[in-house]
């Protein structure tokens, strides 16, 4: 026995306003999810010891002090810096040791490339005091993964200069960013750093770099 089911007019407007209920909710839910996924703090990368066959170090500076707050965050760029200590010996290990000895106050940075090592010194998930704009929504601090280059005279700047390419294309893999998220810290507060990149012209050269590493 076939049953044939009449839906009146009004039926009709009912279930199709219900039908338009249903998609702005569905609408309204995904909106909320990318804005819940877009301030979900970054998980860490795998640790490794090397990377394109440099090595790695861990000399992560102690949880709460001054220079490690301890903000979750997501991480949107890769800022490049310079040490601006060209002592001898102001390679990255020093820079590790300095970090470590609580002498740099508020100051820190998440690694220090030089042109042999890199070391690590804050958790990449976590915020350091890098750029010069406190917690700004769209900011250095809050959003960026910072890398001092060392410009020791007793070290090779190009090889850091390699180094720090090799080392801001894996992390742009591992963190899922384009070419267009690598940032200088004058980008965020005008100061002239990277000092010998910007002022040797080699900032599209680095990019570039990175670009063939990727």
């Amino acid at each position: 026995m076939n049953l044939v089911l009449r839906v009146g007019k009004k039926q009709r407007i009912i279930l199709a306003a219900a039908a338009v209920v249903l998609v702005v909710v569905a609408a309204v839910g995904l909106v909320v999810k990318n804005t819940l996924d877009e301030k979900k703090p970054t998980k860490d990368r795998t640790q490794v010891t090397e990377v394109a066959g440099i090595p790695i170090h861990e000399a992560l500076i102690p949880e709460g002090s001054e220079g490690r707050p301890g903000y979750k965050r997501k991480i949107k760029y890769i800022v490049i810096h310079e040490t601006a200590n060209t002592s001898r010996g102001a390679n990255a290990k020093a820079h590790a040791d300095y970090l470590n000895s609580g002498n740099s106050g508020s100051t820190s940075w998440h690694y220090t490339v030089d042109d042999k090592e890199i070391y690590h010194h804050i958790p990449d998930s976590e915020v350091a005091w890098h750029a010069g704009d406190k917690l700004k929504e769209d900011g250095g601090n809050l959003n960026g993964l910072s890398l001092e280059l060392c410009v020791n005279e007793d070290g090779s700047f190009n090889r850091t200069f390699d180094n720090a390419a090799k080392f801001t294309a894996y992390l742009l893999k591992e963190y899922r960013l384009g070419i267009e998220d690598v940032k200088q810290h004058f980008d965020f507060s005008g100061k002239n750093c990277p000092m010998t990149i910007r002022e040797k012209g080699r900032w599209n050269e680095f990019l570039d770099l990175v670009k063939q590493y990727l």
